[in-house]
């Protein structure tokens, strides 16, 4: 296994620093508007309310062609005929 020694590795002067450009820095903070873009879209898509239920379906229910009230419990759906 090689020896690692510190004292191989190349040294930069604080000066040159000025004259770097790019790397992980600024590829990270030109992503940063995008993400909170997203977010945000996010966040909105979540705050919809959803749907309100269907209304209960009632069967109409016709005797001689006269429509009966229908009244619906627990029970069931039941109807009374005038008739």
């Amino acid at each position: 296994m090689p020896a690692h020694h510190d004292d191989d590795l190349p040294t930069l002067d604080a000066a040159d620093l000025s004259k770097v450009t790019g790397g992980t820095g600024t590829d990270m903070s030109s992503m940063l508007p995008m993400m909170m873009m997203m977010m945000k879209q996010r966040s909105q898509a979540a705050a919809v309310p959803p749907p309100a239920p269907a209304p209960a379906w009632t069967p109409k229910v016709l005797v001689d062609g006269v429509e009966q009230p229908v009244n619906s419990s627990a029970n069931g759906t039941t109807f009374t005929s005038s008739t």
